[in-house]
């Protein structure tokens, strides 16, 4: 009986496992055995170097809707099945997608405004973020993106 639970369950399910982990590490940045971070990016237009992390964690949950300045901020998000978004939510803003995801839903239902911008890409973050004025998102480290500006998180 136990041998038998091992050839159905047991082994498909550890050989399942470590052929996604090869395969997620296979197409991102991997470094000396760590991956590199997400890093939140900026259009030109932002005038702000950094943020902290509860700033971060109100821009990307739709609680702050204006830049210092005044200027309205366009948050910028990978779709919920891209795994640079999980890990963009995990490591960077501390949440999970179900939450992050249940406050937009909120926001969006109360009437407040309108939902982030969803793109499909990394490519696509880049283009919609350097093309909108005031615009925030995300892109993997070890990406190029000369035309956005890399923010630091105090």
């Amino acid at each position: 009986m136990r041998k038998q639970f091992l050839t159905l369950y047991a082994f498909p399910l550890v050989a399942a496992l470590l052929w996604s982990e090869g395969a997620y590490a296979e197409h991102h940045s991997v470094k000396n055995g760590h991956r590199d971070p997400p890093h939140v990016i900026v259009n030109p237009s932002v005038h702000t170097d950094s943020l902290t992390l509860g700033d971060l964690r109100a821009i990307f949950s739709l609680r702050a809707r204006q830049w210092p300045g005044g200027a309205k901020i366009t948050v910028v998000s990978l779709n919920d099945a891209n795994p640079v978004h999980r890990t963009f939510l995990v490591n960077t803003l501390k949440m999970l997608p179900h939450q992050l995801r249940r406050q937009w839903d909120r926001y969006i239902y109360a009437g407040i405004g309108l939902g982030p911008v969803v793109v499909n890409t990394q490519e696509e973050m880049l283009k919609v973020v350097s093309s909108t004025p005031d615009a925030i998102g995300y892109v993997e480290g070890g990406l190029p993106y000369e035309q956005v500006i890399a923010l630091k998180i105090r």
